[in-house]
């Protein structure tokens, strides 16, 4: 029996433990570390901000999951890896100690920096989680007029829920009247391109924005955050009242000590989801270093090329599931203007946008399809 080590609770982590659980059927000996428990279904966290769904709709006990699985649930965090003896330093509430392995898979998942913008603490909202997207959320329900700015910090590397919260602010407070006491920017620190990873999608968006009578700014490289103003690295000022912004995202820094991560301390990967400079092991989902944004459909695919090719290995064969960089995201608008893309960001011959309500229902459809899913397989058990 080998023993793999997953650590992180995240879409790639737990997508992993699940493609690994259903080959081996009790073969092998998996476990998977998280420092949280509760797993929570991030695309869905810009309609909690909005009261479209409640905290238990898109949340759920990983360990409750993972039981049914036949995983073992460590709830600790990782303060060390030592890959020259095949083991993981674990402090957790239940254990603290080394756990070996054969086979490790990195899914521990991107970091907000927040300490890398001035002023983000202090004066900015973002959603990146179930207690930050009802704060925002309140936020929203008493705002009554002036500016909202929803834009991307330099490096972070989400758009999705930025442009979706922006049509969600503009289906709430523009409904009907011509007559708007407030004013919707959406700033993004280079171009619409770079932040799809270079999928031309800028004209599309634009056309949206102007639909809802918002304001695109590009090439704004935020600096800091002042009071009622956001301030460029060039010194130009955008005023606001209300403020939500993707914060700047970092990689796993006790990770640099291995010699594994680029300079922010993503890790560097090949074909196979294969850690470089390290043996048995792999790395799935934010957490890896490659162009373009973060998303969930990246991480699950990126999991599913890691799952197949360790159990290549320990079937005594060589990797062979390659993994294709590519976005196919639903970007929803809750109407007409919904967007469709499927773009290669390794090769931008593949390119493909589509427009229309159909997506967002698609988007919705999927979504929930999702959450029940991994949901109801321990609470149709009655776990």
């Amino acid at each position: 029996m080998k023993k793999i080590l997953i650590l992180g609770g995240g879409f790639g982590g737990l997508v992993v433990a699940e493609r690994l659980s259903e080959f081996f059927n009790g073969e092998h000996q998996i476990t998977l570390v998280s420092p949280n428990r509760k797993f929570t279904f991030y695309p869905a966290l810009v309609r909690l901000a909005f009261g479209q769904l409640e905290e238990d709709e898109i949340t759920f006990d990983i360990e409750k999951k993972l039981h049914k699985l036949d995983v073992k649930f460590i709830e600790g965090e990782v303060l060390h890896l030592k890959p020259q003896y095949h083991r993981v330093q674990i402090a957790g509430k239940e254990f603290n100690g080394d756990i070996s392995y054969d086979y490790l898979v990195i899914a521990m998942g991107r970091r907000l920096a927040t300490e890398k913008m001035a002023g983000y603490f202090d004066h900015a909202h973002h959603i990146l989680g179930v207690k930050a997207a009802e704060k925002f959320g309140n936020a929203i329900e008493e705002f009554k007029q002036g500016n909202i700015v929803v834009g991307l910090s330099p490096n972070s590397h989400l758009p999705v829920p930025v442009c979706e919260t922006a049509f969600s602010l503009a289906k709430k407070f523009y409904p009907d009247s011509p007559t708007k006491p407030i004013n919707i920017s959406v700033v993004f620190p280079e171009t619409v391109k770079d932040a799809f990873g270079g999928a031309d999608i800028h004209q599309e968006l634009k056309e949206a924005f102007e639909k809802h009578d918002m304001d695109l700014i590009e090439d704004f490289p935020l600096d800091e955050i002042e009071r009622n103003k956001i301030v460029s690295k060039g010194s130009h000022k955008i005023p606001y009242d209300l403020l939500m912004l993707v914060p700047p995202f970092q990689g796993q820094a006790r990770l640099s000590e291995n010699g594994i991560t680029d300079e922010r301390g993503f890790v560097e990967v090949d074909e196979f989801m294969r850690v470089k400079k390290m043996k048995d092991a792999y790395a799935v989902g934010d957490i890896v270093s490659f162009k373009g944004p973060k998303l969930a459909h990246i991480a699950v695919r990126q999991a599913q090329v890691a799952a197949v090719n360790i159990m290549r290995e320990l079937e005594g064969k060589e990797p062979d599931a390659v993994y294709y960089h590519e976005i196919a995201s639903i970007i929803d608008q809750g109407g007409a203007d919904s967007l469709y893309l499927h773009y290669g960001v390794w090769d931008d011959s593949l390119y493909k946008v589509k427009k229309g309500k159909i997506w967002s229902l698609v988007k919705r459809v999927h979504d929930k399809i999702w959450r029940t899913r991994h949901k109801s397989v321990w609470m149709e058990k009655g776990i």
